[in-house]
């Protein structure tokens, strides 16, 4: 074996997909797999004793989730490279992936040669996303698409998330997974923030003015890791606010986890200058982390977004039914504003309102969509007409 060759260990469910994918990549002299596993667990008893520089992980595995999976891993090997392979296009499974550590996601569907070649990335320590896209989108060619979050109590819209796209002349919307990871790499993504938030805030101005209620509508927008880190800001969203004439307090700053593993001077401060000014502060995805009720005790947060994750098993199973209880009581006794994402069906809505959950968005509500789709939205009492 040469120094040149890395060694792969590869985790599936299925066992003809294992043997498929072992055989087309052990035609790659670069490439020599030291092990492979049925399952998570087995496979990482294989890493153990195998010590690989790349784990390739099935995201759809029978006894755990491909998020819980590469956490332990992690646990046990900071260092080790883990790609994501997987049969979904669904994006909340690819977040999923790459917040808990993946280093590259590949979709099954595409060519063994993708999977090779984020391997190799991987090793090398750069990201890689199956049909990556080099070029970066320019301003003029992003769109904003707003998903709405309503009271479960009634279904009535609260307010927005706002979420980027980019409408690409060729390939038409492609969803931020495609580009956000790239521009992050380069900072580019400082531009497509500042520019997410002016287009979010001038909406919610012109929503304010068209369809006021009591409270008024809000507006939820995502800042990376990167932007956290820049010390002016806080002070250009206050200036955007002010401008637009839109309150403190209409607009949240939602922030992952993986933001917050830079425990650095620029981000504290920035969270404490947020919540000081009346902005809401959102921790999102929470429970994909080992360390998220540690993040509640030691900043400021204000409002809380419980993972899909949780979501997706209710109301089947027990155990995410009582953590979903639990995470609600927790919530409510410190004063913040719980929102469950991801609700499709109406018996998880049922259960996170038996469950102590206020606030929910979702496609049983609506997906993400455009302004003006959202205008008609705006125009009716409830967005679920089952509950009145």
């Amino acid at each position: 074996m040469s120094d040149a060759t890395l060694r792969i260990v590869v985790i599936d469910d299925h066992e003809m997909i294992l043997q498929s994918v072992v055989r087309l990549l052990m035609a790659d002299a670069q490439l020599r797999v030291v092990g492979t596993a049925m399952c998570a667990l087995d496979g990482i008893e294989v890493i153990r004793r195998e010590k690989p520089d790349v784990v390739v992980l099935d995201f759809h595995l029978a006894d755990m989730d491909a998020p819980e999976v590469i956490a332990i891993i992690r646990e046990f090997d900071a260092h080790v490279k883990i790609v994501t392979f997987s049969g979904t296009d669904r994006p909340g499974a690819f977040y999923a992936s790459m917040r808990a550590g993946s280093s590259s996601w590949v979709r099954k569907t595409r060519a063994i040669q993708e999977l090779r070649d984020a391997i190799k990335h991987a090793a090398q320590g750069r990201p890689f996303v199956s049909e990556e896209i080099e070029s970066q989108p320019r301003l003029e060619d992003l769109v904003l698409h707003y998903q709405p979050v309503v009271a479960l109590d009634g279904g009535a819209i609260v307010g927005f998330e706002a979420l980027v796209r980019w409408q690409h002349p060729e390939r038409g919307l492609v969803y931020p997974e495609s580009f956000l990871l790239l521009a992050e790499q380069t900072g580019y993504v400082e531009e497509i923030d500042r520019w997410v938030r002016a287009q979010a805030v001038a909406q919610l101005a012109q929503w304010q003015r068209r369809f006021p209620s009591t409270p008024r509508l809000w507006m939820s927008v995502n800042v990376s890791g990167v932007e956290v880190a820049s010390p002016g800001l806080f002070q250009s969203i206050v200036k955007l606010l002010a401008y637009h004439g839109v309150s403190t307090s209409d607009l949240i700053v939602e922030l992952t986890e993986s933001v917050l593993l830079d425990d650095s001077s620029h981000t504290v401060a920035f969270m404490d200058a947020v919540c000081a000014s009346g902005i809401g502060l959102a921790l999102d995805d929470f429970g994909t982390g080992f360390s998220s009720v540690s993040y509640l005790r030691r900043f400021p947060f204000n409002h809380l977004k419980l993972d899909i994750s949780f979501t997706a098993e209710l109301p089947d199973s027990l155990r995410s039914m009582l953590m979903v209880e639990e995470i609600a009581h927790l919530v409510d006794s410190m004063k913040m504003t719980g929102i469950a994402e991801g609700i499709e069906r109406q018996d998880q809505l049922e259960a996170l309102r038996a469950g102590g959950w206020t606030h929910g968005q979702g496609y049983l509500f609506s997906p993400p969509v455009s302004a003006s789709a959202c205008d008609e939205l705006l125009t009716v009492s409830t967005l679920l007409t089952s509950l009145v």
